[in-house]
């Protein structure tokens, strides 16, 4: 599938769940919620390897694998921006989230030896402007204040836990592991970890019957998990980690847009400046082909 499809399917997956995330707060703690989300999504992956009789078999060391990465981007991450939230205004976690794809390109340099390419580095760079562009309210008028420093260190380990799930990604697909058992794996891995943080946390296993909450529930679990990761997973498969997560530069982005439809969001002179400058950067980054290893 074209890299530049791929990306598109990712961020309109994935960008609605900043908005529907909303309906998941409230009688459920947030990070049972997240609980359910991955579990329901791995049932559904499994399911369809069941049917179509897929391998479902391996050892364990494979399994350790899956069980890194599952904790990584399934959990982890999640758990952190979860925390860092309570401290921070909601669109900070956002913006700290797009240096994943400068984390990634470190990553990748250091643990695959694979250098970015200039056009990468001048797209990443045009992108960094456009979202210093868009949020320099945020960011200028950042301070450390009431606990705000804690949030972004919080929301920065995040990062890097979904930044090393990337990593780990790469790497068991250099060792020829398949995606989508993998991801199977360790989406269940990771909602069991999730689950176990939320007993230490002291919070109930609630459930909340509304149609809001289920709802959100099933897109977060369908498209927002199992659509939208094997689509980037794929789309790093073939451009590599440091390309792939440009995803999270562009993705506040939508954010803020369907913000602009389902509440009211006012655009001002710096989103609507950015956002081409930000487009531009996410062509000129996804647009190509990783360079193997030699």
């Amino acid at each position: 599938m074209n890299n530049i499809i791929l990306f598109i399917i990712t961020l309109f997956c994935w960008s609605p769940t900043w908005y529907l995330i909303k309906f998941q707060l409230g009688y459920v703690d947030p990070l049972v919620s997240v609980f359910y989300r991955f579990l329901i999504a791995s049932f559904i992956i499994f399911i369809f390897l069941i049917i179509k009789k897929e391998k479902l078999q391996f050892s364990i060391n494979q399994h350790f694998w899956f069980l890194f990465f599952g904790i990584c981007l399934y959990s982890v991450n999640y758990v952190f921006f979860y925390l860092s939230n309570t401290y921070l205004i909601s669109a900070f976690p956002a913006i700290v989230f797009s240096t994943v794809v400068i984390m990634n390109i470190v990553g990748e340099t250091f643990y695959f030896k694979k250098k970015p390419s200039i056009k990468t580095l001048i797209g990443a760079s045009i992108g960094m402007v456009g979202i210093l562009i868009i949020f320099n309210d945020e960011i200028f008028n950042f301070s450390f204040s009431e606990g705000t420093h804690l949030g972004l260190f919080l929301a920065l380990i995040g990062t890097f836990s979904a930044s090393t799930g990337n990593m780990v990604h790469q790497r068991n697909l250099n060792n020829n592991f398949p995606p989508i058992q993998t991801i199977a794996y360790a989406m269940f891995y990771g909602s069991i970890v999730t689950l176990v943080i939320t007993k230490f946390r002291g919070a109930e296993l609630l459930f909340e019957t509304s149609f809001g909450y289920i709802s959100s529930l099933l897109y977060l679990s369908i498209f927002g998990s199992i659509f939208a990761f094997v689509s980037y997973l794929k789309l790093l498969e073939k451009v590599g980690p440091g390309r792939a997560g440009y995803v999270g530069v562009v993705m506040p982005v939508l954010a803020l847009i369907i913000s602009t439809i389902f509440e009211n969001l006012e655009w001002q002179y710096d989103l609507i400046m950015g956002l081409p400058i930000l487009i531009i950067g996410a062509v000129l980054v996804i647009n190509q082909n990783m360079k193997k290893t030699k």
